[in-house]
């Protein structure tokens, strides 16, 4: 199916990112990759270059769980938040951890996660504290309560990477006692790619 809109013409779609050490650059350009297959006109900037959003016919924002969605990929929202509501945008957030507490919406906003990552509770209905911090409720409900202007029309959850020696002392303690991650590369690209595939009709409407 072409992504051409009513004009004829390949909407514009800027995926913009933030990232601490580039590997969440490659996630969004493999998004903006899959884009461009399916007959997008596509642009990837880093969040860091402040982009505008004028002019494009859709934006994916990207960026990885840093106690928190990455606090440049939440000021992107928020400053940009009123031109986000006015066209189809998502969002992904690449992780180490990820509880599934099966739901595949987020206050009605579809969620998408990554089978590699997503990991059920240990005890079914009753989760602890490390759990409940790494549901996508909380990731997203966080991002959503702040920014409620702006309704993401699918939202992915997927791995990330995770290098110590890249970080303070303070994240480093967050990391290790708060959300016990396991230091490593854990990007799943298949998973990446069939979100990406699936996001182009949503951002086409």
């Amino acid at each position: 199916m072409s992504a051409a809109n009513v004009t004829g013409k390949a909407p514009r779609v800027l995926v913009v990112y933030a990232t601490r050490h580039g590997s969440t650059e490659k996630v969004a350009q493999t998004v903006a990759d899959v884009l461009a297959e399916g007959g997008f006109e596509v642009d990837v900037r880093p969040i860091a270059e402040s982009p505008a959003v004028e002019g494009y016919d859709a934006v994916v924002v990207g960026a990885p769980m840093i106690m928190g969605w990455h606090r440049g990929a939440r000021r992107f929202v928020k400053q940009r938040r009123e031109a986000l509501s006015r066209v189809p945008a998502a969002y992904f957030m690449t992780a180490m951890a990820l509880t599934d507490t099966g739901a595949d919406a987020v206050d009605g906003v579809p969620v998408f996660k990554d089978p590699w990552l997503a990991k059920v509770p240990r005890a079914a209905g009753k989760l602890g504290f490390r759990e409940r911090y790494a549901a996508p409720e909380k990731y997203l409900g966080d991002v959503l309560k702040a920014v409620p202007q702006v309704r993401p029309r699918a939202v992915a959850f997927v791995g990330g990477s995770l290098d110590l020696t890249t970080m303070n002392v303070f994240e480093k303690l967050f990391v290790l006692l708060v959300v016990r991650a396991t230091p490593g590369d854990v990007r799943n690209w298949k998973a990446i790619r069939e979100w990406a595939e699936s996001l182009g009709p949503k951002l086409a409407e």
